[in-house]
């Protein structure tokens, strides 16, 4: 995020929250937080709180965490430095210092949440295997097939009565199946089927898609709904498949798509947000980016995957970000 602009106060640009009623109770949190409010204003929050318990809840959580000492310094030690006059008309300096203040305080306390640092019920029920962040972990499969779980991913096993199938729940896997013409090896993960007898081939699925990159063998990958596309693919080949279907087969460099298995993270000429939401699946903890500023700035490196905050420093120095670290491993970047 730039400096304030010297008339306007204004920031980089507004943190949005996906869930309405969050961001509507993080706007009135900002609101009655940065100064003392005309009783119009009280008399609106109140009336937005009283319309809907979820409001209430909502507020209540949120100023629950503002009163964590840490994140109100690291809001204070990101304002401008210099002291207003004391002649200066109150309302300007709030106007000067109040958007920065908001904008970091409400990236800092919504990702304070939390709230996906926690498996959901659902999976912990479902996944015969789990990783956390920063894990990554070997499993011989029944058949003596390998699997390797990326961190924070999930995957749940039917071996039964000669079936071979494996459901990724999320993240990211590496399969070297052992051949069995007679008992195919399926996999499926959000939008996505892959057919095998005996080959090695990596499957991810994150933000809204599947991504498959078979190293050798060959492997047919169908959608699942419907399951009206099937693309096969070659040693080297990598399809995606979203709600919107199948991608043409790419040809992505071998030793970037497969660098985590070694424990790095390659890329190049990458959009700087793209790479940190990477890099928060093996820190696991919020890592937010404040602004718009930093989104798009290109970058390009190799990493080790076991030390993310090293890795996020070194990109903060490259694109000019400032980086202010909080407790429980909460990371913002501006």
């Amino acid at each position: 995020m730039e400096q304030d602009k010297a008339d306007g106060g204004q920031d980089a640009g507004p943190y949005r929250h996906a869930d309405p009623i969050t961001d509507e109770a993080l706007t009135w949190f900002v609101t009655l937080l940065d100064a003392p409010v005309d009783p119009d204003t009280r008399a609106a929050y109140q009336a937005w709180r009283n319309r809907d318990p979820r409001h209430a809840a909502a507020f209540d959580r949120l100023s629950s965490l503002g009163a964590m000492p840490e994140l109100q310094a690291a809001t204070f030690a990101h304002q401008p430095r210099s002291a207003p006059s004391p002649a200066a008309p109150r309302s300007a300096t709030r106007r000067r210092f109040g958007g920065w203040r908001a904008s970091l305080a409400a990236a800092a306390l919504l990702l304070a949440i939390g709230v996906h640092l926690q498996p959901t019920l659902a999976l912990r029920l479902t996944a015969d295997h789990r990783t956390a962040a920063g894990e990554r972990r070997e499993i011989a499969l029944p058949d003596r097939s390998l699997l390797i779980l990326d961190t924070d991913s999930a995957v749940a096993l039917d071996f039964a009565e000669g079936r071979r199938h494996v459901r990724l729940l999320r993240g990211q896997a590496y399969f070297d199946v052992v051949s069995d013409p007679a008992h195919p090896f399926r996999v499926t993960a959000g939008f996505s089927e892959v057919e095998v007898t005996g080959t090695a081939f990596t499957v991810r699925s994150d933000s809204g898609r599947d991504a498959v990159f078979l190293e050798r063998g060959r492997v047919s990958v169908s959608r699942r709904e419907p399951p009206d596309q099937t693309v096969s693919l070659v040693p080297g080949d990598r399809v995606t498949a979203t709600v919107d279907g199948l991608s043409a087969p790419a040809r992505p460099d071998p030793a970037v798509a497969l660098a985590w298995k070694d424990g790095r993270y390659v890329f190049h000429d990458q959009p700087f947000a793209a790479v940190i939401d990477t890099i928060r699946r093996y820190h696991g903890a919020p890592i937010v980016l404040i602004g718009d500023r930093l989104a798009g700035a290109r970058v390009s490196g190799n990493y080790r995957l076991d030390d993310p905050i090293a890795a996020i420093r070194s990109l903060a120095d490259v694109v000019g970000a400032r980086l202010t670290e909080l407790p429980a491993g909460i990371i913002l970047l501006r």
